[in-house]
């Protein structure tokens, strides 16, 4: 007949076996699962071909808007506006536009009702979004959004301090 310390031995000798299996089914698992996933990955001539078919939509489009009269400033869908969504500086230069909120160094442009400093407004977290959009800027280390020198702060004034 088998002691106790007996079969606790043959049971924590199953429990190790079991865990060295786990460990293995696991690792298995993880290259088949990276295995699967390089096929749904695209490949160099798939985004090359992804990137080509934007080039030439956006084409289409521009001459479109050019044969009507419009211009890509006009351009909106759901609600949003095209250049809303250029949010890099360099994409808004493609279309010589100036981003709401980029800094106005010439004086000469500044406007009788543009902020001659950086102001600090007062938003509520609400109308984050609204001030953003509008050009203010958030300043984390002041934790407050203000509005850069140079930009009407006409649309801000439900905001001013």
């Amino acid at each position: 007949m088998a002691t106790r310390q007996e079969i606790q031995a043959k049971l924590a000798a199953i429990d190790q076996k079991k865990a060295a299996a786990l460990k293995a089914l696991q690792a298995k698992r993880a290259k088949l699962k990276a295995k699967l996933a390089e096929f749904d990955r695209p490949t160099r001539s798939q985004r090359r071909l992804d990137a080509r078919r934007k080039i030439l939509l956006g084409a289409f489009v521009l001459e479109q808007l050019e044969r009507s009269g419009g211009s890509p400033q006009s351009l909106t869908f759901e609600g949003q506006r095209f250049f809303d969504w250029l949010v890099r500086p360099t994409d808004r230069a493609v279309f010589d536009v100036q981003a709401p909120g980029d800094f106005v160094t010439d004086a000469l442009t500044v406007t009788p009702a543009a902020a001659a400093s950086v102001t600090v407004l007062n938003v509520p977290f609400a109308a984050k979004d609204q001030a953003k959009a509008l050009g203010a800027l958030w300043q984390p280390e002041k934790k407050r959004w203000v509005v850069p020198a140079g930009l009407s702060i006409e649309p801000f004034k439900a905001w001013l301090e």
